[in-house]
């Protein structure tokens, strides 16, 4: 006979038995105790995916037999995450579901989870699930200040802090004699093209740049902003 179903750690108590038309006979009762094993769990669907920030966990349905000390999520930019990475959560102890947050994350970058739970034989883990973080905007720090103003020029620029996790395709100034202009209005396109390195495409640094803003009309209110697409 094999038994199945069994529990980790626990004592069981076995007869044989037979039946015939008179009824049920028992053998001789035997006990024996099972092993602890690693524990059984899940993990849970990556969700709440920003640039630098996602949630998951797992759900632990057997302790193998012994207590589950320390549990939560690992995760890595490679396949088989496990706990001698520094990237892990503590979420916990014992069986049960439990919410991991994934902080720290890089954007545009795929990760591998996996959660896992420790008793006193060692660690498990649970399925492998995947996920990418999104990109951003640019960030521009600031716009310059307009300088060397004459009846039909000036110069402005911006400082770009962030390319947002992606190539930035265009840069420059945007104004207009209506508050908040965009490149719906009139616009500049500012600096050089450089390779981005280990990419094989083309962007625009992140840095300071310089534009020059023509055509203008005299005696006129105008509003600038510095602007970046990735």
């Amino acid at each position: 006979s094999s038994l199945s179903g069994l529990t980790g750690n626990t004592t069981y108590y076995v007869r044989a038995y037979a039946t015939n038309s008179a009824g049920t006979a028992y053998g001789t009762e035997v006990s024996f105790i099972t092993p602890i094993v690693l524990p059984t769990l899940s993990t849970t669907a990556v969700s709440l995916i920003a640039a630098t920030t996602a949630s998951s966990g797992g759900t632990i349905s057997t302790d193998g037999g012994a207590a589950v000390t320390v549990r939560g999520v690992v995760w890595s930019t490679s396949t088989g995450p496990d706990i001698s990475l520094a990237t892990k959560t503590s979420d916990g102890t014992g069986t049960g579901t439990f919410t991991s947050s994934l902080t720290g994350l890089i954007r545009n970058t795929q990760y591998y989870v996996r959660a896992y739970a420790t008793n006193s034989l060692g660690t498990a883990y649970g399925a492998e699930v995947s996920f990418t973080t999104p990109t951003e905007f640019p960030t521009i720090s600031s716009t310059a200040t307009a300088s060397r103003i004459t009846g039909t020029t000036v110069i402005s620029g911006g400082t770009i802090s962030d390319d947002g996790g992606e190539s930035i395709t265009a840069r420059g100034v945007a104004w207009s004699t209506s508050a908040s202009p965009t490149i719906s209005d009139n616009y500049t396109t500012d600096g050089e093209w450089i390779m981005n390195f280990p990419e094989p495409s083309l962007g625009f640094p992140v840095g300071t740049f310089t534009s020059s803003l023509t055509g203008l009309a005299r005696n006129t209110i105008y509003y600038a902003r510095a602007y970046a697409t990735n």
